[in-house]
């Protein structure tokens, strides 16, 4: 028993989907299965260095920004007809600063605080039944489906004098399908190989205050990410990352900016479990292909979650 619950802690990030970011966006193994019941406390600093802030659908192509931040996430799985589910909060804080070049002149701003906090859940509808650790041990896996629902607030830092805001003044929601196919004798096989793959899109709401105009709107964008992870033994697995954007054109006071943004970015992710409750996960990427508008950079993130 000893064993399985270290492969479990192993595989800390079902249900637990994070702030998307530059590259990798909810990241490897968020929507493995984990058994009922399960609670996982997990905290991860989020380093980001290009033009996209920490906003999904912002990214701008005179924009050079650093983000640092700190993030705290509880994730509490849960049955709902026999079907493994779970609800979770995100809370980010820290600091972002950058400069906008607008030659000949650059503007520079910074901010600090309170990110915009992010509440969603995520729903199994195929292949993800709600397990007890006794047969979580021995559930043979394949094909699973979920669903996703991540609610995004206006709580973060915001001025409108400001040309940098940590926070986005506006409500956003994203709606996916994560879905996994694993091969292995069961999820806590230490040879076990996923293939996942999560195509989503973002709706926005409007900013009624933006810097220097009287509101903002933006059209969906549509993400798809993937990814291939492996067990190198039953404490290190490794992952290859891939995340592609287009869409999320945007209007300031009615008129278009003619800016649909398009970008493909590439990463590596290394996960490691310390001990029975605790695991540590490092990724690394950045973008590889974008256009004029499109998102670019890299990101560092590195995750520690404990389970209880």
């Amino acid at each position: 028993m000893k064993i399985a619950t270290r492969l479990i802690a192993a595989s800390l990030f079902l249900l637990a989907s994070q702030v998307p970011v530059l590259a990798v966006g909810d990241g490897p193994r968020s929507y493995i299965l984990v058994p009922a019941g399960s609670q996982i406390l997990t905290g991860y600093g989020l380093f980001l260095d290009g033009n996209q802030t920490l906003d999904p659908g912002v990214s701008f192509r005179d924009l050079d920004i650093d983000v640092d931040v700190g993030v705290l996430q509880y994730t509490h799985s849960f049955s709902l007809y026999d079907n493994a589910c779970g609800v979770f909060l995100i809370a980010p804080y820290g600091t972002t600063e950058g400069t906008f070049n607008f030659r000949p002149i650059s503007i520079t701003g910074e901010s600090t605080g309170l990110g915009d906090i992010q509440v969603g859940t995520v729903i199994g509808l195929y292949g993800s039944p709600s397990l007890e650790v006794a047969d979580y041990i021995k559930y043979d896996p394949g094909f699973s489906l979920g669903l996703l629902g991540k609610l995004t607030t206006p709580t973060g830092e915001y001025d409108s004098s400001k040309i940098i805001n940590l926070g986005a003044n506006r409500w956003g929601f994203q709606l996916g399908v994560p879905m996994g196919y694993y091969l292995g004798e069961s999820l806590l096989d230490p040879n076990l190989t996923t293939f996942e793959l999560l195509p989503s899109v973002y709706f926005f709401g409007d900013n009624s205050a933006p810097f220097r105009a009287g509101s903002t709107s933006q059209d969906p964008l549509f993400q798809i990410e993937g990814h291939i992870t492996r067990n190198i033994n039953r404490m290190i697995w490794v992952s290859l990352d891939a995340t592609y954007q287009i869409g999320g054109e945007t209007s300031t006071d009615g008129v278009s900016g003619n800016d649909e943004k398009e970008s493909f970015a590439v990463g590596g992710t290394l996960g490691v479990n310390l001990s029975k409750s605790l695991s540590i996960n490092a990724t690394y990427g950045g973008v590889v292909s974008h256009n004029d508008n499109g998102a670019d950079g890299h990101m560092l993130r590195v995750k520690v979650a404990f389970l209880f």
